[in-house]
């Protein structure tokens, strides 16, 4: 995910009620049966969606469980996989009524693990109706995806793990699930699973097991439209957009022209046939009512994004979800860590490895694909490593006591923790330090190969499919490290450990500087910080003052050791004048620029308490920028630049790009 934190379009024709038959390549997920063992196969569990109320914000769900007399216990998905927590939104489900035989049936919830009802199947019955009510929030209440909105009057996500229950002793490979959804008049849908209209105008899937139906979700709209993006012979690649304004839903051609980049560069990147299934989609919502994020899924993407994403330049910058979550059809879902493999959604993943399988993603998806299909120019690519590199090297004082291994393993426990106190305690760098690791890598690489060899072939190597093989495979560390030393004879293991598990208060910014860049820092705007600030409403000025603020001037964060922190200025506080100005970011800016020959004065209330407080800072507005060294060769160019030939002819002259 890219933490940060879409009428017909040309070339084709409206599409029918129904998505195109693209088929999921089978799920490997340690397939145990415990009906098996126990000699009994059940016939498929059946699904009924019903997605007609969308301005209600209620899915309702219907489920027919083959079962046997006795004891039964049933469970909610709890661990989703791109989540990386036990994110299943129980608290969504209401209305929960069990009946078999036409009679009704007494729960109860497990009271060891809220995630798992019991109930007694009574003698003579072969299998029990559920019913129950998912209810779509209409603001987010914490990370996850069923705990943000899922709903909007013109369009919707099915997520089929929010909606069932299954036996909770089954292994979601074993478990077959024939699925229906019934949607409003008039509206279309798109997913990874073929569908087919029914007579009563259900949309049906195929029978596919549980960790199939739980990895294809469902994208569903009044104005939904789809767009193939075929990339030499591999054509089998969409984007389907669903928007609550029509004309957000229209991609214009330079941006389809860089889709279709993108797809060839990574197709180049991975090998000839490299796409772990038969097709991919990326299905993206665009809604000022959703909360804007990204999940990957082997042959599709769920993107939720602001209206106006591929027309608003200053949106530009988010474009890169597209890329990070194409990468994870990869790099988490195709290749994934085997602690991370579980035989159901109840069963507990570990994190430890997400360095990798988040932080390459971060360094592919969010660097070095963008830039070589178009999808960000080398400017802003630089602008966004500025913004990297002076987050890992002066907003992270954390550093000193906890480990880039702790900031992964400690996931699941670390999801609800507030912005206020990120600089001391970390946030989730195993995504943007691990960028700035796995340059470090690629460089290294590059150097000692004399420009023969890179991380690219290293990626070929480790997420090459063997000849006639299907479905996903599982890796351990030590699977990664062999991968490095067979691209580069070197002590990979020692590299990755002092970086990772080693508590490392130095930034690692050696692979930035001997590719020929550093970060410098003067008062001019970082376009690409602009735009982020701008859309999280979230204002840094660490690397001045040390604190970050709100477009209101309320203070989010303060890094110890700052000038901000000498005057006891803290997370809860407002700034309400800058000199005999009222508060403006402007304002701020301004007085920060001139504060090298006119001290900064700031007027901070906290309830009832009001103080006026000269700032002890006098180096002015301190912003990120890439800056050439001339005395170093610049490697990053050759990272960032385009490995496919373009297919169209450009306007111009085709000269090779520079950096930035």
């Amino acid at each position: 995910m890219f933490s940060r934190t879409r009428a017909c379009p040309r070339g084709s024709t409206p599409r029918a009620a129904v998505a195109r038959p693209w088929f999921l390549a089978p799920l490997l997920l340690l397939p145990v049966s415990v009906a098996g063992a126990a000699g009994w196969a059940p016939p498929p569990m059946r699904l009924e969606v019903d997605a007609r109320e969308v301005m209600a914000g209620v899915q309702h769900a219907q489920l027919v469980v083959p079962v046997r007399p006795g004891p039964l216990a049933l469970a909610y998905p709890r661990w989703l996989p791109g989540e990386h927590r036990a994110s299943g939104p129980i608290t969504q489900l209401v209305n929960l009524r069990m009946e078999a035989g036409g009679r009704p049936l007494a729960w109860q919830r497990d009271p060891l693990d809220p995630f798992v009802f019991r109930v007694e199947v009574p003698a003579g019955s072969d299998s029990l109706d559920v019913r129950f009510d998912y209810l779509s929030p209409s603001a987010p209440f914490g990370n996850g995806f069923g705990k943000a909105p899922n709903m909007t009057p013109h369009l919707q996500w099915v997520l089929f793990n929010h909606l069932l229950l299954y036996p909770a002793d089954a292994g979601a490979q074993d478990l077959q699930v024939l699925a229906s959804v019934r949607l409003p008049p008039g509206w279309t849908a798109d997913g990874a699973l073929p569908a087919r209209m029914q007579r009563d105008g259900a949309l049906s899937l195929p029978a596919v097991s549980l960790a199939r139906l739980v990895d294809s979700p469902m994208l569903a709209g009044q104005f939904l439209h789809s767009l193939p993006l075929p990339a030499g012979r591999r054509a089998n690649v969409r984007i389907s957009v669903a928007a609550d304004n029509p004309a957000d839903a229209r991609i214009g051609l330079p941006v389809q022209e860089a889709l279709r980049r993108l797809v060839g560069e990574t197709f180049h990147l991975f090998g000839e046939d490299a796409l772990p299934g038969d097709g991919y989609a990326w299905l993206v919502a665009l809604s000022d009512l959703l909360t804007h994020d990204g999940l990957e899924h082997l042959e599709s993407a769920d993107v939720r994004a602001a209206s106006g994403f591929f027309r608003d330049a200053r949106q530009r910058v988010q474009w890169s979800v597209l890329s990070h979550e194409f990468f994870h059809a990869w790099n988490g879902k195709a290749v994934r860590p085997a602690e991370q493999a579980g035989r159901n959604f109840q069963q507990p993943m570990r994190d430890g490895l997400l360095w990798f399988y988040e932080g390459l993603t971060r360094y592919y998806g969010d660097v070095v694909l963008p830039a070589r299909s178009g999808l960000a120019t080398p400017q802003q690519v630089g602008n966004y490593l500025a913004y990297v590199a002076a987050q890992i090297g002066q907003e992270r004082p954390g550093r000193a006591w906890r480990s880039l291994a702790d900031t992964a393993v400690a996931t699941p426990a670390y999801g609800e923790a507030p912005l206020e106190g990120t600089a001391v305690r970390r946030g989730s760098d195993y995504y943007n330090e691990m960028l700035l690791v796995w340059l470090e890598a690629d460089v290294l690489i590059r150097q000692r190969s004399h420009g023969q060899r890179s991380l690219d072939d290293f990626c070929r190597r480790f997420f090459a499919r063997a000849p006639g093989a299907d479905g996903t495979r599982t890796y351990a560390r030590e699977d990664i490290v062999r991968s490095l030393r067979a691209v580069e004879d070197l002590d990979w293991e020692q590299f990755l450990h002092a970086r990772i598990e080693e508590i490392r208060p130095e930034p690692p910014l050696g692979g930035l500087l001997a590719s020929g860049w550093s970060v410098a820092y003067d008062d001019r705007p970082n376009p690409f910080i602009d735009d982020v600030e701008a859309a999280n409403a979230s204002y840094d000025f660490m690397t001045s003052l040390g604190l970050r603020v709100d477009g209101a001037g309320r203070v989010q964060d303060v890094l110890p050791g700052s000038p901000a922190a000498a005057l006891r200025i803290g997370p809860g506080m407002r700034i309400t004048r800058i000199g005999p100005a009222p508060w403006s970011l402007a304002a701020l800016r301004d007085g920060l620029r001139l504060s090298p020959v006119a001290p900064v004065e700031l007027q901070v209330a906290y309830g009832d308490v009001v103080r006026t407080l000269p700032v002890p800072w006098r180096e002015g507005l301190r912003v990120p920028h890439l800056r050439r060294d001339p005395s170093r060769p610049d490697l990053l160019s050759g990272v960032l630049a385009p490995q496919v030939p373009p297919s169209v002819p450009r306007s111009g002259p085709n000269k090779e790009r520079s950096f930035p």
